[in-house]
């Protein structure tokens, strides 16, 4: 494949996504103003097709090089959704399929029903939108964001992000809010409660989520923001 980097003339709407994906080569595209080396993902996509992997086990194989080949780019680049359309229509349309249904339908407009053993892929894998809920829709800006808000763009040890993503449950309680935006909550949030059942991962992001209209956490370090958990952690075993 290309090393090239594109994104959509045109933002896709759910309105017009079906269409899209019966014809992507259609979708007017133009090259983005950077050079990428998207050799490394491609390589790891290679590997991954190759095998056995599904479902969320393909985040953990993905987000390190996927982050690696763009965590140089300028975030005007990075938050322009029409990139991420590009990756998730023209480029990688059949992974999207993979990630979320398991293969890819005889026709796109199967895909969004349920039915033949099949749950249906919500538009929104495809799409997203330029919000921090919309970044954590969006099959691949989740992972390039994900990775951008826990390790940064000169960050190398992405153990803790590929935890991250063996927790679906907790990715979406830190994508849904604002605090998801502050990368010491994200590194704390992730090292306490990834390991933990969807139930205590839910307890541990609403506890966090009601102080936040008392307490800054913005202004808090990770040892403070880890102890407020802890205390939500210690009040349910009790």
């Amino acid at each position: 494949m290309s090393n090239d980097l594109f994104r959509l003339v045109h933002p896709v709407s759910e309105q017009g996504l079906v269409e899209a994906l019966r014809d992507p080569h259609l979708l007017e595209v133009k090259p983005v103003d950077a050079e990428v080396d998207l050799s490394g993902f491609d390589a790891a996509l290679e590997q991954l097709l190759s095998s056995d992997v599904r479902e969320s086990a393909m985040d953990g194989a993905l987000v390190e090089p996927l982050h690696r080949a763009l965590r140089h780019l300028p975030e005007s680049v990075t938050t322009d959704m029409r990139v991420w359309h590009w990756f998730c229509l023209v480029r990688h349309h059949d992974l999207v399929w993979r990630r979320w249904r398991g293969s890819a339908p005889a026709d796109p407009e199967d895909g969004f029903l349920s039915g033949k053993g099949h749950r249906p892929v919500p538009a929104v894998r495809f799409l997203g939108t330029a919000s921090i809920n919309g970044h954590g829709r969006n099959t691949f800006a989740r992972l390039f964001f994900a990775a951008q808000r826990l390790i940064g763009s000169e960050g190398e040890d992405y153990d803790l992000v590929r935890r991250l993503f063996t927790s679906q449950e907790l990715h979406l309680g830190i994508s849904d809010r604002e605090y998801g935006l502050l990368p010491a909550v994200n590194r704390v949030l992730t090292s306490e409660l990834a390991d933990l059942p969807d139930l205590r991962v839910r307890a541990g992001v609403r506890r966090l989520n009601g102080l936040g209209g008392s307490i800054c956490l913005d202004l808090l370090d990770e040892g403070e923001i880890a102890g407020l958990i802890r205390s939500n952690d210690e009040e349910q075993s009790a």
